[in-house]
């Protein structure tokens, strides 16, 4: 078995929907970046059976859900007239507590998150507590499905439906998303995704909030993904008022940890191990950008910086901190629901298999993590976990 041509995957999605219309505004139909990613998967990929019954699963799913969200945008226009407003963007390079911080955050019931189950599936849009419903069990039925909820993968990311997730599960509505790498071996697709225009990217990612924003639950947004780092200039231009929290961790745990992360992924579609050197190396120099950007006039006043080892010692005040820089307030109400959710993901992690690794694990030294890194460490004071 093979993962079919981009032609037979596209008329199976417009058969099961009676759809045919493809295109977004910002970065047109799916059809290039598409075939670039089924010949690596393919050719490179080294999927399992299972691997690519997976596969094959993942992007029909998402091409039936970009034909119904293009089909639901044009039957409710006035999205067009909603206006997003002083987004917060969570970033950072991946294992430096991004996930939590954003569940944390998105449990404000003054905040907006994207819900797995939304971005999975965004059109059309639940109007009552019975649709929701099915949509969170049907999007939870295919996370089992690709072996998302399976206890190793759980002890390293925590995920659920209901969860708040990042950008990038948009961006695969797009076909343009750094989710799809990690999976398997996709080395072309990967530097055709790298000379895409992001500003396009963020322009349709802004349209998608906006269409959520007018007939969804409303609130400031909170928003994350460790690539943002990467497109800070693209993100103003998009977003000029957004505002950013720029997680920071010992480099010498995140990234064993990203290594550890990409192969239990891997294993699930893939007999193929991912070169742990490949995988880190993405992030490599990631945060220089950042430096770069940051010193910038009037941007020191948009970030807020977080230590991975202050955040978890004191999660909710780490917020606190969070919410008084950006200039908003920290209610009783706001502290009362994450402290809530605090202790419901708290009695969730202690059922879950502890994620373990290490630098022997990938190779690595920790003169090796110092002289790549050192930059970053010294840049942002970083406290050592060594």
């Amino acid at each position: 078995m093979s993962i079919p041509s981009v032609q037979e995957l596209m008329r199976t999605a417009e058969m099961e929907t009676s759809l045919s219309d493809w295109t977004l505004d910002h970065v047109g139909t799916p059809e290039e970046a598409l075939d670039i990613m089924v010949g690596d998967l393919n050719r490179h990929a080294g999927l399992h059976s299972k691997g690519e019954a997976r596969f094959y699963r993942l992007l029909i799913e998402a091409l039936i859900a970009r034909l119904k969200y293009v089909a639901d945008r044009k039957r409710h226009p006035q999205w067009r007239d909603e206006v997003i407003n002083a987004p917060i963007f969570i970033l950072g390079m991946p294992r430096a507590g991004t996930t939590f911080l954003h569940n944390l955050m998105g449990s404000d019931p003054e905040s907006r998150t994207l819900r797995l189950f939304e971005l999975h599936c965004p059109a059309p849009q639940p109007s009552d507590t019975f649709t929701r419903e099915l949509k969170v069990k049907y999007c939870q039925e295919f996370l089992a499905d690709l072996g998302l909820l399976d206890e190793d993968w759980l002890g390293v990311h925590p995920m659920g439906a209901d969860r708040a997730e990042e950008c990038l599960f948009f961006w695969e509505l797009l076909f343009l998303s750094m989710n799809f790498p990690p999976r398997a071996e996709m080395p072309n697709y990967q530097e055709f995704l790298y000379r895409q225009d992001f500003k396009s990217i963020y322009l349709e990612h802004r349209d998608f909030l906006r269409y959520m924003q007018h007939r969804g639950p409303k609130g400031r947004w909170i928003l994350k993904s460790p690539i943002h780092v990467r497109f800070l200039d693209e993100i103003l231009d998009v977003f000029p008022d957004a505002s950013f929290v720029h997680c920071h961790r010992d480099t010498a745990k995140i990234y064993p940890s990203v290594a550890s992360l990409a192969e239990i992924l891997h294993s699930k579609f893939a007999n193929v191990r991912p070169a742990s050197r490949t995988v880190i190396g993405d992030y490599d120099g990631s945060w220089q950008n950042a430096i770069k950007f940051r010193q910038k006039p009037g941007m020191a006043g948009r970030f807020v910086d977080i230590h991975f080892s202050d955040f978890r010692a004191d999660p909710i005040g780490t917020v606190a901190i969070i919410y008084k820089r950006l200039g908003l307030s920290f209610s009783t109400q706001r502290a009362a629901k994450m402290s809530g959710w605090l202790e419901a993901d708290n009695v969730e992690r202690a059922s879950q298999k502890h994620h373990q690794y290490s630098l022997a694990d990938i190779g690595m030294s920790e003169a090796e993590i110092d002289r790549l890194t050192g930059d970053y460490l010294r840049a942002f004071d970083i406290a050592l976990e060594r």
